[in-house]
């Protein structure tokens, strides 16, 4: 098997045939698999995907119990692929699958482990700040990190260790990152008729960010360190002023508002310092406590 195409599915039963159609245009041989995984969709996205099972035997439709969210969905498709290489592919189709030879073409002509699919997408002013927050933020951690899509082309075998190893918080392009840094960028063309709207709401943009900067980067205690050791010099520097006023221009020094700004300001540090490891605390109770990323009710393979 030289390709496996995952392609997580929610409440898209209008647009599946399209989808379905695209994809088998473009991938006309035996050697790939499709891998369609519906995120307990509320439609009749799933009658739809057995219909394309019952024509296709490439297809492997997987339907999760409850909605766990794309990237969940989509690392589902990867524990059951079989592929050299695993491609994913949104089914708004916003971006056609004939796109997927810039990334084929890339990957052979560099060998590397990953492929990006880098286009412009349809998003709102204050999504398209969002995520360049965030983009701007995880920079801090490498030159490579905060780029990338859904538009994706990844070795096989890093695929299947993702699927193996992260079990809670799931961030894919965020965790390819831990496994190698062998990873290119083409840009590709969007597709002009995509089939609906990114599945992404902004609160939902929100969680997702914050839970990336939390749980798979070290920014937080880095922010705090840094605080930290801000505050102290400050305070220091503000302690020896009031000591030389004190000690050398004899100037006595009347009432407690010093003191009392110092012990508010330090037991504030002190205060979100515990929030942020408190936090960190509540991932490392998560993973003990085993909860699932995502869990089977039904499928065809």
């Amino acid at each position: 098997m030289k390709y496996s195409l995952v392609v997580p599915v929610y409440n898209n039963s209008k647009g599946i045939s399209d989808l379905y159609d695209a994809i088998s245009n473009f991938f006309k041989t035996d050697s790939v698999e499709f891998i369609f995984v519906d995120d307990f969709s509320q439609d009749s996205s799933w009658e739809e995907l057995k219909k394309i099972r019952a024509k296709d035997q490439r297809c492997k439709i997987i339907r999760l119990s409850k909605n766990f969210g794309q990237h969940a969905a989509t690392l589902c498709g990867f524990a059951e692929s079989k592929g050299e290489f695993v491609l994913t592919l949104d089914d708004d189709l916003e971006v056609l699958p004939a796109e997927f030879q810039k990334l084929i073409d890339k990957q052979e002509a560099t060998n590397a482990k990953v492929v990006y699919g880098e286009y412009q997408q349809k998003e709102s002013v204050f999504k398209r700040l969002l995520k360049g927050i965030y983009k701007r933020i995880s920079k801090l951690e490498g030159a490579k990190k905060g780029r990338g899509s859904s538009f994706r082309l990844i070795e096989g075998e890093i695929a299947q260790k993702l699927a193996e190893s992260h079990k809670q918080f799931v961030f894919i392009d965020e965790f390819l990152l831990w496994y190698t840094h062998e990873v290119e960028f083409v840009t590709v063309t969007n597709n002009p008729s995509a089939l609906r709207k990114s599945r992404y709401k902004t609160k939902g943009l929100i969680k997702t960010t914050a839970n990336v900067v939390m749980y798979s980067t070290a920014i937080p205690l880095k922010a705090v360190t840094l605080t930290g050791f801000t505050l102290a010099a400050i305070n220091f520097l503000i302690g020896i002023f009031f000591l030389r006023k004190y000690l050398i221009d004899k100037i006595e020094i009347k009432g407690y508002t010093s003191l009392i700004v110092s012990v508010l300001f330090s037991t504030g540090l002190i205060i979100f310092c515990i929030g942020v490891i408190a936090q960190y605390m509540r991932a490392i109770l998560t993973n003990l406590n085993n909860a699932p990323t995502y869990h089977i009710s039904d499928k065809e393979c």
